[in-house]
């Protein structure tokens, strides 16, 4: 349902006055009725007998009532849409959008204050403070040619001064050598950056540094100018030219209507230019504007077809368009349909395009549009070209009006009007009318056009920013791995190297060992002998036994040598426990016993373990299942266990510093398991995933390593960040945040596998390891890992 009711129109009485006057003008019988056929108004005698025709009165797109009359009635409808278009700008009408574009802003602003003021004075005081939002000036003013002598008499200025403001509201005429005049009797606008150097300007009135001036042009008549200028030098470009222009074309459209009192000869083209105004403001798509803006040309001058196209170059991308005839080509120079309002019964030409190289007959007509000249045949026939006549005759053309625009890009578009039934004559108020409707659709285009660039490089820089934040994070993360990685490697083989070291001097020791009991029992086996065959030695040889306690001697001797054994082969086993866990010789992946890494883990932390003053025995529970073994990166691995057993013994050492464990023995369990059949959602297809030049094949059957600990336990909201980078709960200078992310890394983007966290706050933490029983890599490294999700 419409916003404006026809019934609310009429009953203003503001608007009822205009009405009756023109009713009493025209002389003309006339009757208003409402959409349901109910009379509102009924001027005129019921006896006199008249041709009766119906005209609509429509509001976007709807009917909201009629005029029963003669042919002149059909004013009172246009009129009747002037009011309900001006009606529903007070209520509704809104420029947030506009407001990005100041040559669009200013367009439509002045358009809109402009419909209600009735004084050329106050237009000009309008068109200053329009102008002054967007062009720095201190000073200006507005001059018109007064018809009887020809001089420029100004009818407004302004001064920034309010000391000077009352003086320059009256001017001395401009006269000939003036700049001003200069400006208007031309017809061309101009800049003046240096006032001083110009010598039309050194008796200038405006004592400015700088002025920009245009003329006011209404068809093709001047009858005014504008000049405004800063006290201060300031740089006025050709932008400031372009917008001042624009400004002085709506002003001098409304200072001429107002002169001339011919309101009721501009009201549809107000019309038509607010009611695009009006929509065009809704919307940012250009080819929705184009759409709205051909059916209100189509509506209004009543034509069978209206038409857009653009011009393309020789040297336009590439693309697939349609000939009339059908034929699709990829380049063309010349003119591309692109929106269309017509008849329903008509053919459609969007995408049809009118080359110049098959018909160079046209070349003229279209140099004449690239210099932005309008093209108006009221009757094709008439046409004194007959290459010209016969090609638009075939295009089935009777009557054309084509208006070219070009947008800031510099893109010439066309507007084209033209009748196929009938003869159209062309007013000189359509052709100003479709100039104006022109350089508001240019406007319009360039708005569109600029928002798109806005969008589209809004879009490019959120990829981007998005592109770099993943990279930083990538970096990052990286980074983190290899810090640990160089930090685990520096370690392993400083292990390894001291493993090395500390083994051949054992070896040397524990490999003489049997040697040297063998001779110490030889020894003792002689002193044994001497003992039988001389059992009265001398009394320096009884004191010298004496003093040795050569009995206690010989038994503790072998013992000695014994436990030396028992020592060098203990030191052997911890130097293999260091060797194996360092893995420096396991840096490619391989199969290994994951049981040893685990033990090799204990051992290292075995110190831990231990009972302290106010710190009993942590004891480990070894739940080992029958795993075989497993296909990883040994020393990788190593690092993973070493990091969640020592979160574990944390975890207990803090209960117990806590008290949150109570009379529970603080104890870790480890379990291992393997699961058979485990669904791996990594393979897709045939079971295979391509990296790079790597194909890995996982094993649906996994070994699973259970860490469980019966400390106090962390929340929820702690599980979701605990494998973030640099998140821990440690105090400050305990712990770094990156062995359990160091871990994760590991075991979820090197050996594909998952590991989750299950805690219970204050009751304890189980961490679960999930790897695949093997690998399968062939070729190179896989240059990128799969993701894996974390559950907590």
């Amino acid at each position: 349902m419409s916003q404006i009711s026809l019934k609310k129109l009429c009953a203003k009485k503001e608007i009822m006055e205009v009405v009756d006057e023109l009713i009493q003008t025209l002389g003309v019988p006339v009757t208003l009725k409402e959409l349901d056929g109910k009379v509102i108004i009924d001027r005129g005698n019921k006896s006199e007998r008249y041709q009766k025709n119906q005209y609509q009165i429509t509001w976007e797109g709807e009917i909201i009532g009629w005029v029963e009359g003669d042919e002149k009635s059909k004013i009172i409808a246009i009129l009747f849409e002037l009011f309900a278009s001006k009606e529903l700008e007070k209520k509704a009408l809104a420029q947030e959008v506009l407001d990005k574009y100041r040559e669009l802003t200013l367009f439509y602003n002045i358009s809109d204050k402009i419909l209600g003021i009735i004084e050329p004075e106050k237009v000009a005081k309008l068109v200053f403070e329009e102008a002054r939002k967007f062009i720095k000036a201190t000073n200006g003013v507005v001059m018109l040619f007064d018809d009887s002598t020809g001089e420029l008499e100004s009818i407004g200025s302004f001064d920034s001064d309010p000391e000077y403001s009352t003086e320059y509201r009256t001017y001395r005429p401009w006269k000939s050598e003036d700049f001003v005049y200069h400006v208007a009797t031309s017809g061309r606008g101009e800049i003046v950056n240096e006032v001083s150097s110009d010598p039309r300007l050194i008796d200038s009135q405006l004592l400015v540094t700088c002025m920009i001036c245009v003329p006011l042009k209404t068809k093709d008549k001047i009858i005014g100018a504008i000049a405004l200028g800063n006290k201060t030098p300031v740089t006025y470009t050709a932008e400031d030219l372009k917008l001042l222009t624009t400004l002085a074309s709506q002003a001098a459209s409304a200072i001429n209507a107002l002169l001339h009192e011919n309101k009721l000869k501009e009201s549809r083209k107000e019309a038509l230019l607010f009611r695009l105004a009006s929509q065009i403001r809704l919307s940012l798509d250009s080819n929705c504007i184009l759409t709205i803006a051909l059916k209100e040309i189509r509506r209004l001058l009543q034509i069978d077809r209206c038409l857009f196209m653009w011009y393309r170059p020789a040297n336009c991308p590439a693309e697939l368009f349609t000939e009339p005839s059908g034929k699709k080509l990829e380049k063309f120079s010349g003119w591309l349909v692109v929106n269309e309002a017509s008849q329903a019964d008509m053919p459609r030409l969007i995408n049809h395009y009118y080359a110049e190289s098959p018909i160079g007959k046209i070349t003229g007509w279209t140099k004449e549009l690239l210099a932005m000249k309008i093209l108006r045949i009221d009757d094709i026939n008439c046409l004194e070209d007959k290459a010209m006549r016969d090609f638009f005759l075939a295009q089935g053309l009777l009557s054309l009006l084509a208006v070219p625009l070009e947008t800031r890009s510099g893109k010439i578009g066309l507007i084209s009007c033209s009748n196929c039934q009938t003869l159209r004559p062309w007013s000189d108020d359509e052709v100003e009318l479709l100039q104006s409707v022109a350089i508001q659709l240019a406007i319009a285009l360039d708005q569109a056009e600029l928002y798109q660039q806005s969008q589209t490089a809004k879009e490019i820089a959120q990829a981007k920013a998005e592109e770099l934040h993943k990279a930083l994070e990538d970096l990052k993360k990286a980074e983190v791995q290899l810090i640990q990685s160089e930090k685990m490697s520096s370690l392993g083989q400083m292990v390894a190297g001291v493993a090395h070291e500390i083994n051949n001097p054992v070896n040397f020791i524990h490999g003489n060992l049997s040697y040297l009991q063998d001779y110490v029992k030889d020894l003792l086996d002689l002193v044994e002998m001497y003992q039988q065959e001389y059992p009265s030695p001398s009394l320096a040889i009884q004191q010298a036994i004496e003093e040795m306690d050569l009995q206690f001697l010989a038994e503790d001797l072998p013992q000695i040598l014994g436990s030396m054994r028992i020592g060098t082969e203990r030191i052997r086993e911890i130097v293999q426990t260091l060797r194996n866990f360092s893995r420096v010789d396991e840096a490619q992946m391989k199969s290994v016993d994951i049981h040893s890494g685990i033990d090799s883990t204990l051992l290292i932390l075995r110190d831990r373990l231990k009972a302290k003053p106010g710190h009993p025995t942590i004891e480990v529970i070894k739940d080992y299942g029958d795993l075989p073994e497993i296909e990883c990166y040994p020393g990788q691995l190593n690092q993973v266990f070493m990091n969640l057993l020592a979160n574990a013994i944390d975890a207990l050492e803090t209960a117990i510093e806590t008290k949150v464990i109570g009379e529970r023995s603080p104890t870790i369990w480890i379990r291992t398991e393997v699961k058979r059949g485990v669904p791996n959602e990594q393979i897709s297809g045939n079971g295979q995933e391509q990296y790079g030049n790597t194909v890995i094949v996982p094993s649906s059957d996994r070994a699973m390593i259970r860490i469980i600990d019966n400390g106090s336990g962390v929340s929820e909201a702690v599980q979701r960040r605990l494998f973030d980078p640099f998140f821990t709960t440690k105090p400050v200078g305990k712990g770094t945040g990156l062995g359990l992310s160091i871990s994760y890394q590991i075991v979820v983007e090197k050996h594909h596998g998952t590991l989750d966290c299950i805690s219970t706050l204050g009751k304890g933490s189980e961490f679960v390891i999930s790897l695949p029983l093997r690998q399968s890599l062939q070729g190179q490294t896989r240059e990128r890992s799969p993701q894996a999700s974390l559950k907590t």
